[in-house]
């Protein structure tokens, strides 16, 4: 049964406001309420205090913001597209992929940064998307995507890609990149600016209004492949569409964060179990209740371990292996 969700979304945008508040507050600076009012209302660029509040802190918390709601979005795509409430955009290897490239640039290139491109994302975004292209390739027969294969092929594929990544970093050159390759595997938010930040708004903003038009296909594909086609859904087609949508949100925060791993599995359940599971809204209140949590753990991390925090999938990884395990036993009994 759905539930009225207007008053999860006016909670949802409260808690994130307060978040932002908080997390503009939290970090090596000591700051008062008073003095981030003052800097969002008075922005003084020769106060070093308020130069790091506005180009350090605020990045941060808004990449924090698109990248959770970017995964757990994408989550919510893969569990419609294959019908599976333990599906997840990084069983495909689009995280390990990513991984991997961002990995390869940290230990083989001699230079990171050329021509003001820093390249580990690039790379990482490359890794993401051809690893996601072979494992759709093994798991599609004659245009035809088959979940099941799908899933054990983005397994396999994601295991090999971090077996290599992981040669690689025990061979990274310097104790410097070896540690940018461990900082960055774990996941992070540190490398936020304002130049990035477009790149991830603007596609999580596409998708969003994209599936806002189809959202009724995706309730039918619910109810089975048989069943959906009666009812006039291309199964094929929107599957593709699911598929690719939730590759490219993954690869992006990968390429940008790093592999921030449980958001996509989680979010979506506590969406479902919230507001019902075809209701309306669900697709937005997804994206914000996935934006409020990757935040959360962010600040917990920031908390844990100041000032520079611990790498958020460490701390999403303590919310997200005991739910994982409590899905495989309520999915077996």
């Amino acid at each position: 049964m759905n539930r009225p969700a207007l008053p999860w979304i006016v909670a949802s945008l409260l808690l994130m406001l307060g978040l932002v508040v908080v997390g503009l507050r939290i970090g090596s600076y000591a700051t008062s309420y008073a003095f981030v009012w003052q800097t969002l209302t008075h922005y003084n660029p020769q106060d070093p205090a308020q130069l790091v509040l506005l180009e350090l802190r605020l990045p941060r918390i808004l990449l924090a913001l698109l990248a959770g709601g970017s995964l757990a979005f994408s989550g919510y795509l893969m569990q419609a597209m294959v019908n599976n409430p333990l599906a997840d955009p990084y069983l495909l290897g689009t995280a390990s992929g990513g991984s991997l490239g961002a990995i390869l640039a940290y230990s083989l290139l001699p230079v990171l940064t050329v021509g003001g491109f820093y390249l580990p994302p690039l790379f990482a975004l490359a890794g993401a998307l051809g690893t996601t292209l072979v494992v759709v390739a093994v798991g599609s027969r004659r245009g035809q995507i088959l979940p099941a294969q799908l899933l054990l092929a983005g397994v396999a594929l994601g295991s090999l890609t971090t077996a290599i990544g992981g040669v690689f970093t025990f061979l990274s050159a310097t104790q410097e990149r070896l540690r940018s390759v461990t900082f960055w595997a774990a996941g992070s938010f540190e490398r936020a600016g304002w130049a990035v930040l477009p790149y991830p708004a603007l596609l999580l903003a596409a998708a969003l209004l994209l599936f806002g038009f189809v959202q009724k296909d995706l309730n039918i594909l619910l109810l089975g492949e048989e069943r959906a086609q009666a009812l006039g859904v291309h199964v094929a087609r929107t599957r593709w569409l699911l598929l690719l949508t939730a590759s490219a949100l993954t690869g992006c925060v990968v390429a940008l964060c790093g592999p921030v791993g449980f958001v996509g599995l989680m979010v979506p359940h506590l969406t479902r179990w919230l507001l019902g599971v075809t209701g309306r809204a669900n697709m937005l209140f997804c994206a914000l209740l996935g934006a409020n949590f990757l935040l959360a753990c962010d600040l917990l991390a920031r908390v844990l371990y100041p000032p520079a925090g611990l790498p958020v999938g460490l701390v999403t990884a303590l919310f997200g292996v005991p739910f994982f395990v409590y899905l495989l036993r309520q999915k077996g009994s």
